[in-house]
């Protein structure tokens, strides 16, 4: 059964990848995988002030925005959108790590500063963030090897 969640004042349903039930809120930071509006990795405080669960029969999850760099969604008066997705992330930014950090941060009530695509930084106050969301960029294209083309025609 598809679920989302609501997080304090940001109006954006972050749709789960998993079912999530509120007795997962251990007042511990979780990281949960999200679907939609951004796809990607949600980390949610035990500060946050309130969380809705909402589970839908037969709802069906909003498409994902998809921006094609990774970028890191702050908690906004107006939520996700396509002209507003967060911050851009460095290509090489490893979500994972990232989240483990952000949710240490909310934890211990640290500031973590992380670099942006186009140089430059954002703090997080771990005290008082809520929830973040990473959505890690597309991966970049492969391409394909240039060979070069030998002449078989014989010359004589």
């Amino acid at each position: 059964m598809p679920s989302y969640i609501q997080i304090e004042d940001d109006p954006t349903q972050w749709w789960l990848a998993e079912p999530f039930t509120a007795d997962q809120l251990t007042g511990q930071p979780l990281s949960l995988a999200v679907s939609g509006p951004l796809g990607g990795t949600l980390v949610l405080s035990g500060r946050s002030a309130s969380v809705a669960i909402f589970s839908v029969p037969d709802a069906a999850v909003p498409e994902n925005l998809n921006p094609s760099v990774g970028a890191i969604y702050l908690p906004t008066a107006t939520g996700a959108s396509a002209q507003h997705y967060g911050y851009g992330l460095p290509p090489a930014v490893d979500v994972e790590s990232l989240a483990s950090q952000i949710a240490i941060a909310m934890r211990d009530g640290n500031r973590q500063t992380l670099p942006l695509d186009g140089g430059g930084t954002l703090v997080l106050d771990g005290a008082t963030l809520s929830f973040v969301v990473i959505q890690p960029g597309l991966p970049a294209p492969v391409k394909a090897p240039v060979y070069p083309v030998k002449d078989s025609t014989e010359h004589g």
